[in-house]
């Protein structure tokens, strides 16, 4: 049987709205989904479906009816690798036009439809990312995490509803919450989304790595008590180098994938592609995926 790394899935960015491009032709991605399969991901998350006009397909509610159709694609070349997609959300802006709540679930009612149209005919489309992501109830997220996951279950109550929030922490903000505050915040949260989202995989990056137990063994005791699924999005990248995305040094990884062991379901990563990758336009990645597969996987 063949090895798998602890990371089974990874998040898919071709919106491209905080990373670089890597204009890659369709070669070159059926390369890097063999790359991904090839270290034992089964799961691909689209993080946005779209993100202030752009889109990865040619979408009629937006209006990009001259874009290339990458999600279909994608979703082709995942089926023969038997890997599944969360197909992430439209985004109207990253801060949802300032926490204007209606207006994103309104303009996500037709694309919704749209990409069921599409794409819901394929058996490995498990379920949908919700990208409107948030650390407390800022920005009216009580409200999005209410209203957002019941439309998904409202139309496609088959298909299960992952979110990927991150901490209110010491690495986010510079007066972050207390633990029992956070404690506070995500109970009172995860009681709004009312049974309707299936799994939670924080953001990894954002937890201080002395205290990332204590973070991630909160939002487990509150999984555990919502009935969600708990993953974990393990960042491969770094957040405090010149305030740039670079991929992170496997001796900063490696611990935090250990401690993952004690309480993840699944781990995924944000994101493969860039800072994972034996392929990626950043050279640190490609020695990255070699002393990730030389430890993991031989």
């Amino acid at each position: 049987m063949k090895k798998a790394g602890p990371i089974t899935g990874t998040f898919v960015d071709e919106i491209t709205y905080d990373i670089p491009s890597s204009n890659w032709s369709k070669e070159q991605w059926k390369a890097d989904l063999d790359n991904m399969v090839d270290i034992g991901m089964d799961t691909l998350v689209f993080i946005r479906g779209g993100l202030k006009g752009k889109t990865i397909f040619p979408s009629k509610t937006i209006g990009t009816l001259d874009t290339d159709d990458f999600a279909g694609f994608i979703f082709d070349e995942a089926a023969k690798r038997n890997m599944d997609i969360y197909f992430g959300l439209y985004n109207t802006t990253i801060d949802w036009s300032g926490g204007n709540v209606a207006q994103e679930v309104e303009i996500n009612k037709p694309f919704i439809a749209e990409v069921m149209e599409r794409y819901g005919d394929y058996p490995n489309f498990k379920g949908w990312y919700m990208s409107q992501e948030c650390d407390f109830d800022r920005l009216n997220f009580k409200d999005m995490i209410h209203d957002m996951p019941a439309l998904l279950k409202d139309k496609t109550p088959e298909k299960e509803v992952l979110i990927s929030p991150f901490f209110n922490s010491p690495i986010t903000v510079r007066e972050p919450f207390s633990i029992p505050r956070l404690k506070e915040e995500w109970e009172m949260l995860f009681d709004r989304a009312d049974g309707n989202v299936d799994i939670v995989a924080f953001q990894d990056g954002t937890a201080p790595l002395d205290q990332m137990e204590v973070y991630f063994g909160l939002i487990d005791d509150l999984c555990k008590k919502h009935d969600m699924r708990h993953w974990v999005n393990v960042e491969t990248f770094e957040r405090d180098v010149r305030r740039m995305y670079w991929p992170i040094p496997f001796t900063d990884l490696r611990p935090k994938l250990e401690k993952h062991k004690q309480y993840a379901e699944k781990l995924i990563t944000f994101e493969f592609s860039h800072f994972l990758s034996p392929q990626s336009i950043y050279e640190s990645a490609r020695n990255l995926n070699a002393l990730y597969k030389d430890f993991y996987l031989k």
